[in-house]
């Protein structure tokens, strides 16, 4: 059996004053971190991920924490609380159905960073031809951008046939 991997990892370091509680709460379930000083360097050895799990309580305290402060994560978050059980301890969030991106395009609006800046990397324990590649991401206030190694081999390809060229 074939292991996949999606090593990633964020730049520049994220301040800790631009994250909120319940951001900085999720991204720490969701990668590797590594305090620098007052911000913070986010990384994937194995890739992002998608489920996290936070104690009820301790979530609505960062909610009441985070009052008044616009995040796309907390909207989230409150409607799935919503949805919960009254007698679950726990709130199991999908963060595939929003995405990471979202929280850091949150971060990028709130502070001083003009970008979130996202590389990663595929990987595959065995030789396989569709476990290895890449992709970048560029997230500003206003938009999402990414490009992977595969869609530009497919531009670059389509050029040498006559098609338009890679960008």
């Amino acid at each position: 059996m074939a292991d996949y991997f999606s090593q990633t990892v964020i730049r520049p370091y994220i301040p800790e004053t631009a994250m909120t509680a319940l951001e900085r709460a999720v991204l720490e379930k969701m990668f590797d971190e590594e305090l620098v000083g007052e911000e913070v360097y986010f990384c994937a050895p194995y890739g992002p991920n998608d489920l996290v799990f936070l104690d009820i309580a301790w979530v609505k305290e960062l909610l009441d924490a985070d009052e008044g402060i616009a995040s796309t994560l907390a909207d989230h978050v409150r409607g799935e609380l919503a949805k919960a059980d009254r007698d679950d301890p726990e709130l199991a969030l999908d963060m595939s159905m929003i995405g990471y991106e979202v929280i850091f395009q949150d971060i990028v609006k709130r502070s001083v960073l003009d970008y979130v800046e996202v590389e990663t990397a595929w990987t595959c324990s065995k030789m396989r031809p569709d476990g290895f590649g890449g992709a970048a991401m560029l997230i500003t206030a206003d938009d999402v951008e990414s490009v992977s190694t595969a869609g530009w081999l497919e531009q670059a390809i389509s050029a040498l046939a006559g098609g338009a060229g890679p960008g």
